[in-house]
């Protein structure tokens, strides 16, 4: 690995965290708040910028990067990035106090855009505050390092390499000839559709602020909310139809948004995985309705039942993790289907986490062919995705990825039912985590947060959530002694 490579492209990283906490220190100082609040931002800032601007100058090259100074920028840069946008939250007493574990774990949570909160008091959080927080989830769903990609003078055809240890999914769709114009693509389309929905947030009746945050949150199925009730907060269906609507468009993958805008609307609608995507969607959302409805019939109409699982499913799966509704009080049938909604997550190249719909039907389609070959061992029988035959190395690659993402599961398991105060919220939070969906269940439940876990169970989550959002292979590659051989 290539110290000065990954430096250098770290080096702006910082940057841009720097001039975002700048600017949320100017909206402090718009918004008059108390002197601590606008200098726990301006502090940071202040420090990180000079920082980035000296590494940056020293670690200047021009050799392109390799796959392994990929893998260790992405790994390094995240947790860097993470350690950083932890700062504000330490230095706002108020916040989080003696409590740098809490910190850490919401801006790991941001970053991986997990949407889990330790932070109590949300409706009297400083405003400037909660937008830095929205900026952390926006910056961590297309991922930080895709827009430093588009930015970045010298990555030429090492650009390759960051775009395939961050991009999530089985799939890297290179949708322009060069890294970098695929990049500008990518954030383009992203923070397009983040302004229309921004728009028409605030046209429902939510703030210029609650507005911005709100549409950050559900372009990067982050899920982090201006409210401690969170959406129920409005109790608004067109606030909720709206959310659910990008929630939906932003766990699709992106490639296909960038053909439909070129008017090649037959591969978006002919993708097998966005149908299979919406049909689970569809089929969960109206299942757990009738389960819930029949287990409460008199908890207001049937078309109110329907409207709160359709939320819930939508953002579950979606890995955003916005809450209108404590699930945790619905059947235990219905619970199931929402933690397998959960763990599968969306599209590839999308913002939602999860094992991806795209593993999941390979994994699915490998069974069955090799079901068929039990009872024909002669045949010839590729595995085939959209009635094109896939490589053997793929499907065993996928096979792999499912067999390390249970049993990192099964580790976080154990190692939080210790450090939780019941089993359910050991593996719900553990399940909440690594899927990087954010609320899970019983102490950690929709209308409560991860305050009461304590430090040590803060820290192991918080490395499950980075696993997770860097899909286990790029953050787990730095422990192995090849890696760092020359």
């Amino acid at each position: 690995m290539n110290f000065r490579n990954v430096l250098h492209v770290i080096s702006w990283i910082l940057a841009l965290l720097g001039g975002l906490m700048a600017l949320c220190g100017g909206v402090s100082l718009l918004c008059d708040e108390p002197r601590a609040d606008c200098l726990a931002l301006l502090y940071p800032a202040g420090a990180t910028l000079p920082v980035a601007l000296v590494l940056g100058l020293a670690t200047r090259t021009r050799r392109e990067l390799s796959r392994r100074d990929g893998l260790g920028v992405v790994a390094f840069g995240w947790l860097f990035a993470s350690l950083v946008a932890a700062v504000p939250y330490i230095l706002s007493a108020d916040v989080f106090p003696g409590d740098p574990a809490g910190a850490v774990f919401e801006a790991v949570s941001g970053i991986t855009t997990t949407g889990a909160t330790a932070m109590r008091g949300i409706d009297g959080a400083p405003r400037s505050l909660l937008l830095w927080r929205a900026f952390t989830q926006y910056l961590g769903g297309m991922g930080v390092l895709i827009l430093v990609l588009a930015i970045l003078p010298f990555a030429g055809s090492g650009g390759m390499q960051l775009f395939r240890a961050e991009m999530p999914g089985p799939s890297k769709d290179r949708i322009e000839p060069r890294m970098a114009s695929t990049a500008k693509c990518l954030w383009g389309i992203y923070i397009g559709l983040t302004l229309i929905l921004a728009v028409l947030l605030r046209l429902a009746g939510m703030s210029g602020l609650d507005a911005a945050c709100h549409a950050m949150a559900a372009m990067s199925t982050g899920g982090f909310s201006t409210r401690s009730a969170g959406v129920s907060a409005w109790n608004s269906p067109s606030i909720e139809m709206l959310l659910v609507v990008f929630m939906l468009l932003a766990a699709v993958n992106f490639s296909l948004h960038y053909r439909l805008l070129r008017g090649d609307w037959r591969s978006w609608v002919a993708n097998r995985e966005t149908l299979l995507f919406f049909g689970l969607f569809a089929f969960a959302s109206l299942a757990t309705a009738v389960m819930v409805f029949r287990a409460d019939p008199g908890g207001g109409g049937f078309l109110h039942t329907l409207r709160d699982t359709a939320f819930t499913c939508c953002s579950l799966m979606t890995t955003a993790g916005f809450t209108t509704a404590d699930y945790d009080r619905w059947p235990v049938l219905a619970k199931g289907i929402l933690v397998i909604l959960m763990l599968m997550g969306g599209c590839a190249g999308s913002t939602s986490g999860g094992i991806k719909l795209g593993r999941v039907q390979v994994a699915f389609a490998a069974v069955m062919r090799e079901i068929r070959l039990f009872m024909q061992p002669q045949a010839v029988l590729p595995v085939r995705m959209g009635g094109k035959p896939l490589e053997e190395p793929l499907v065993g690659s996928i096979f792999a990825f499912l067999v390390l993402f249970f049993l990192v599961l099964l580790a976080g398991i154990l190692a939080m039912l210790p450090l939780a105060p019941d089993a359910a919220t050991a593996v719900s939070s553990v399940i909440a985590s690594i899927s990087n969906t954010g609320p899970g269940f019983a102490a950690v439940g929709p209308t409560l947060d991860y305050a009461a876990i304590p430090s040590a169970g803060k820290i192991v989550l918080s490395l499950l959530m980075l696993a997770g959002r860097l899909e286990l292979y790029t953050l787990l590659a730095i422990f192995l002694p090849a890696f760092w051989r020359k």
